[in-house]
């Protein structure tokens, strides 16, 4: 929160009238807090009498998986999202935010944690971010340790590991949900399994259609029913006498595009718009485009044709992913405006900060591309708004450069915690103040790429006007490739909604004036300067000689409450975790130089442990 000092509050307020009384208590509740400006909301929600109004502000922290800016606020006139426009009405939008890494596990942990993916050490989707820096204290674990109730729904972190040392209470369990597909689905998967190839990486692990519009009412389906178990704690958590941090992850609009039929109703699929002949931009490195993988997974798209290819995605398919798209985002733009009506009708608005972001763009066939997994702007820009209360900015945008990063700085700030010295970004609350403010001359997004062999990073950075690119060597941090790209003049729109912005076309880098790239290559080294990456984590089984000694490793729960034990692979990912219930124990046929991670459900444990001879007893909770 922002601090405004003085305290000359106490020897008047017995003095004035109980109008003039409220006004000024509002004002001393936010010195106290630390808001981001003083003065009432334009619409006070009632104060619920239960909660003391002298306690530090709510968070309501809410994701949405692979959301681009395709909301009405940002400019987009086919989408239908009027709470997510309402919520900007309320708060500040950030025109120009960046994720990290454009994919979900690497830039939902950077975000969390505070940390840049080099610092982590997690640029991909397998590793847990725990496996590479055991000792991350993340967001709600610092709110945690200064007085709040963290609790958390849906996608916060990448699934299926939902780090319980970061909440205050077990995550709680969805009801069983009827299924979103046709009946025969199961068959036609199955019969699609079995026509692939032997050595097909999807052999047995194919989807159901990458679509679904079922007749269901919205809590029948995933977002909504986790919306009533959020609106549940809500409640709970906002007459108590503590803060909370309540975090709400929507894992729509990420594929499988699946939203009950009357979102998919709202929309006339003629009316939106389908990309046609596409090109990818113009002198790129041939590993700068993700190959749409991604889509392949599903039985309907296996053929998904690559970026590259002669051929390109039919028109049906096309209009039909854009047209799921749309009904996601409205679907869940839906279920926000349930929590929030929730929010107002707890009295809860006039002390909770609520914060709405993305983990990273998408493409619906920009560059002939589909999904996330490149540097470029349509994949690195996300929507981010904040929403204080009593903010004099409340409904302005701004242009201002800002990162994921920087929201762990800016909500200790926005709720008077100490900024942890680990921390990484920056906080944006001057924005908030005065949205024309600089927090940053530069942003960064990377990816990690494989092409032929060969190990890359790319590194992304957004200035004011050019999106500069430089690719290096992952085992040496030599530069291998350059980009750059002139937002000011690049005449290529993404697509026909200008919210999204200029794309990449042609890459000027060999034809810029040299002191330019020089300038923009020192910047992004100021931040990120070239060096030895490691994708092994802290946390990795370690072979030590052929075949490894064979040894029995017994683990033995004598916590209260339910453990994990996870083996760890060479590469630091976690294998199925097995469940110990108090009391119980389980031997495990391990090898010397294994590694292996215990969690228990309440996030009070979590330790690593490695096998030894003779054999030992690993016990849980002594």
């Amino acid at each position: 929160m922002i601090g405004w000092g003085g305290n000359w509050l106490g020897k008047t307020k017995q003095m004035i009238t109980r109008t003039i009384q409220r006004t000024i208590f509002v004002l001393l509740f936010l010195t106290l807090n630390s808001l981001v400006a003083i003065g009432p909301h334009d619409e006070p929600a009632t104060t619920s009498p239960n909660v003391s109004q002298s306690r530090k502000p709510n968070v309501l922290f809410i994701a949405v998986d692979d959301l681009r800016p395709t909301m009405g606020c940002y400019g987009d006139g086919n989408a239908i999202t009027p709470h997510l426009d309402g919520l900007a009405d309320r708060g500040i939008r950030f025109n120009r935010a960046y994720c990290q890494v454009a994919v979900c596990n690497p830039s939902r942990a950077s975000l969390m944690t505070g940390l840049r993916p080099d610092t982590l050490g997690v640029w991909t989707l397998p590793i847990h971010f725990r496996e590479a820096k055991p000792d991350a204290v993340t967001l709600p674990q610092w709110m945690r340790r200064h007085g709040y109730t963290a609790v958390s729904h849906g996608k916060i972190y990448h699934n299926p590991t939902p780090d319980p040392q970061s909440w205050s209470e077990p995550i709680r369990n969805l009801p069983r949900l009827p299924t979103f597909y046709p009946e025969g689905t199961r068959d036609v998967v199955r019969k699609a399994m079995n026509e692939l190839p032997a050595n097909d990486w999807r052999k047995n692990n194919l989807r159901g259609p990458a679509t679904s519009a079922p007749d269901l009412p919205d809590h029948k389906v995933l977002d909504g029913a986790r919306t009533d178990l959020c609106i549940e704690d809500l409640r709970r958590l906002g007459k108590s006498q503590q803060p909370f941090f309540l975090a709400m992850g929507y894992i729509r609009p990420h594929l499988s595009l699946v939203a009950p039929k009357k979102y998919w109703d709202l929309y006339d699929p003629d009316k939106l718009p389908v990309l046609i002949g596409e090109k990818i931009p113009q002198g790129a490195p041939p590993y700068a485009m993700h190959n749409n993988s991604e889509l392949s997974h599903y039985v309907d798209l296996i053929g998904m044709p690559k970026p590259w290819d002669d051929d390109e995605l039919s028109a049906d398919k096309a209009r039909r992913l854009v047209h799921g798209y749309h009904a996601c985002v409205s679907y869940v733009d839906a279920q926000i405006g349930r929590l929030l009506k929730a929010l107002d009708e707890e009295g809860l608005r006039e002390n909770t900060i609520v914060v709405l972001w993305s983990d990273h763009g998408w493409k619906l066939g920009e560059y002939r591309g589909w999904g996330k997994m490149t540097n470029y702007e349509i994949d690195a820009r996300v929507p981010l708004i904040i929403a204080a209360p009593a903010m004099k900015t409340s409904g302005q945008s701004t242009e201002s450069l800002a990162g994921l990063l920087d929201l762990y700085p800016t909500l200790c700030e926005l709720t008077g915690l100490e900024i942890p010295d680990f921390a990484e970004g920056k906080s944006l609350v001057p924005i908030l103040r005065d949205p024309d403010a600089e927090v940053h001359p530069s942003v960064t997004s990377q990816y990690y790429r494989k092409h032929e062999g060969r190990e890359y990073m790319g590194y992304s950075m957004r200035t004011d006007r050019y999106r500069y690119i430089e690719w290096r060597d992952f085992g040496t941090g030599e530069v291998t490739f350059q980009e750059l790209y002139d937002h000011s003049t690049d005449d290529g729109e993404s697509g026909s909604a200008s919210n999204l912005g200029k794309r990449e076309t042609k890459n000027l880098a060999e034809t810029i004036e040299p002191s330019v790239l020089n300038r923009l290559s020192s910047l992004l080294r100021s931040t990120h300067p070239p060096r030895k990456l490691n994708m092994t984590p802290a946390v990795h089984t370690s072979p030590s000689g052929p075949g490894r000694l064979p040894v029995d490793m017994t683990f033995e729960n004598r916590a209260d409450v339910d453990v994990k034990v996870y083996a760890i692979t060479t590469t630091g990912r976690r294998g199925r975790g097995r469940t110990l219930q108090p009391g119980a124990s389980i031997t495990l046929n391990a090898r010397i130089g294994g590694a292996y991670v215990v969690e228990s459900s309440d996030g009070k444990i979590h330790e690593i442990h490695s096998p030894s001879w003779p054999m030992r007893t690993v016990v849980i909770g002594q």
